[in-house]
Formats: C-alpha cells, structure tokens, sequence
C-alpha cells in the first residue's frame, strides 16, 4: 500500500507507526529484489561464459538469505501494519481517535435528530388520524399487515392519495394502491362499491329499456343460462323482478339481458 493510504481518511493525519513499518518492508525488500536480481543476471552470464569469475558476496547463500529475510519481512510488517489497522478502522475506513470521537458524536447527533424526527411525525399521524376515521382505518389495517409498525410519510400520502380516489369515484385505482399496500379488505371493500356502482347503474339502464319496449308494444324473450327457463320481457316488467330466476334462483346476467333488449330495440 502507498504511504499516503495510512493516513486519516477525515483530517490526513499521517499513522506514523505504520508508515514507519512499512518504509522499512520498502527498503528491505529492495535490498534482497537487488540481490536476487544480480544473483539471476550472473547466473545467465556464468551460462554464457563459464570462464567469468564468480562474485564472493553473490552465491547460494546470499541468495537463500535474501529469499528468507524477504518473506519474513512482508510477513512480519505485514501483520504489523493489519493489527494497527484495526486500532483505526472504523465503517470501513482509518481514522485517528481525534476523529473517531468527532464522528461517534455526529453519529449520535444524527440519531438523536432522526430520534425527535419520528416523534414529531407520530404527533402528526395521531392528530391526523384523529381527525380523518377513514384515515385511522386504514393506517390500522396497514399496521396490523406490518406487526404494528408505524406507516412513514411515503405510506400515508399512498393511503391519503387512495382514499382521495375512492371519494373521487375511481374505485379500481384506489383498490390497487390498496393491494400494493397489501391491504387487501380495504381494496375489497372499494371493488364492491364499484360493483354496487355499476349493478345500479344496469339497473336504471334496463328501467329506461323497460318503457321504450312498452311504447313499442313488444315482447322480447330471455332463458335463464342456468335452468334454461325462460321469460318474456314486456311493459309490466321491472328492472327488479328480472333479477333474479323465478325457477331456479340464479341471478340473471343483467348487462346480457340489456344488450339482448338493445337488439330487439334496434338501438
């Protein structure tokens, strides 16, 4: 590692004890990578010329010597260097005690901080639900779906915003949010009033196509999908009494009986 990597990564602080270290792993190691080296030059040349004379202070010795004060030096700095590293480390990167202690204040501040954070947004979650019951329901439903975990600020805006569809009459977006909320009765409760809506809806549809049939004077049959009974659909019938099978029980298909009126009509 470079020299300037042991230092305080907040102030730049040199780490002296580890520098120190491993300026000496540096030297050493120069020293026995020189004497390898000429040791590998001479021996090429000894090759080429075996008349050259050998170097006293280069044999297999020296060069033994060198190979084990190498390794013994990276070894031994090595874990030198590691065990100071620990002293300093902290999240992961080196600093000196002066700035350990500045960052485990910060640290504490920032949690303090987020400490009074949550309690301000919990006096804001009581009086808003104190004052919304439909509001208070959901952030109910939504906390027992989340082991009575408080809903942040993102998960009320999402139930507010499907609350706001639900009034608005745009069930179908209001029961998704639900269900990505997970909070299935809720959106369950919207599809049905939009099932509600729209059964309503048929129905006065269906009064409108029970007068046209009796200002025309016609008749227009319907068999019932499931016993295959069948009725006549004239100016004494009601969108109520065609609900229903009279024989069997089953609740008629009233957007299929509509379209078949609408046919007959001619519409």
């Amino acid at each position: 590692m470079a020299a300037n990597g042991f230092q305080c990564k907040k102030c730049g602080s040199p780490f002296v004890k580890m520098r120190a270290v491993n300026g000496v792993r540096v030297f050493f190691t120069l020293i026995c990578v020189g004497i390898l080296g000429l040791a590998f030059i001479i021996m090429i040349d000894q090759v080429s010329d075996p008349m050259l004379p050998e170097m006293p202070f280069i044999n297999v010795n020296s060069v033994m010597a060198a190979l084990v004060v190498l390794v013994l030096v990276n070894l031994a700095s090595s874990q030198t260097i590691n065990a100071e590293k620990k002293k300093y480390l902290s999240n992961g990167v080196l600093l000196c005690p002066a700035c350990q202690g500045k960052v485990k204040e910060e640290q504490y501040q920032a949690h303090l901080a987020e400490e009074e954070e949550k309690i301000k947004w919990t006096s804001e979650l009581e009086a808003m639900t104190e004052k919304d019951p439909v509001l208070r329901s959901v952030v109910q439903e939504w906390q027992m779906a989340n082991d009575g975990a408080e809903p942040g600020k993102p998960v009320v805006a999402e139930l507010k915003k499907a609350i706001n569809l639900d009034k608005a009459g745009n069930f179908e977006g209001a029961a998704k949010i639900f269900e990505e909320l997970k909070l299935w009765s809720s959106a369950g409760k919207v599809r049905e009033k939009n099932r509600v809506q729209m059964v309503k809806h048929v129905t006065v549809d269906m009064n409108q196509l029970i007068e046209q049939i009796g200002s025309k004077g016609l008749a227009v049959p319907y068999k019932c999908h499931n016993c295959g009974a069948s009725i006549t659909i004239d100016k004494n019938s009601s969108a109520t009494g065609l609900k229903f099978c009279s024989y069997c029980g089953t609740a008629y298909n009233i957007e299929e009986m509509s379209k078949i009126v609408q046919e007959a009509l001619a519409i």
